[in-house]
């Protein structure tokens, strides 16, 4: 929990960067889908499984690809200008 003075100040640190940085503050705040994520590891996990499993080994590495992909992008989120 914290005290008055820390909640105070944090309220202040909050006000001086939507101030100057509004963009930051806005991406902050941002929600995040979680069902688009899990959606995604699901239709391109289970289509890499299912297409090693009739020999479809090209069309197979490509959705592991993009399954891969899924998961940097979730950790590491791109930040666009």
């Amino acid at each position: 929990m914290l005290s008055e003075a820390e909640r105070r100040s944090l309220q202040e640190i909050e006000q001086r960067l939507l101030a100057d940085e509004p963009r930051f503050a806005r991406t902050m705040n941002r929600q995040v889908h979680p069902w688009l994520f899990y959606g995604l590891l699901v239709v391109f996990g289970g289509l890499t499984v299912l297409l090693t499993v009739i020999g479809a080994f090209g069309p197979a590495f490509q959705c592991l690809l993009v399954t891969a992909a899924v998961l940097v992008f979730r950790r590491y989120p791109l930040r666009l200008r």
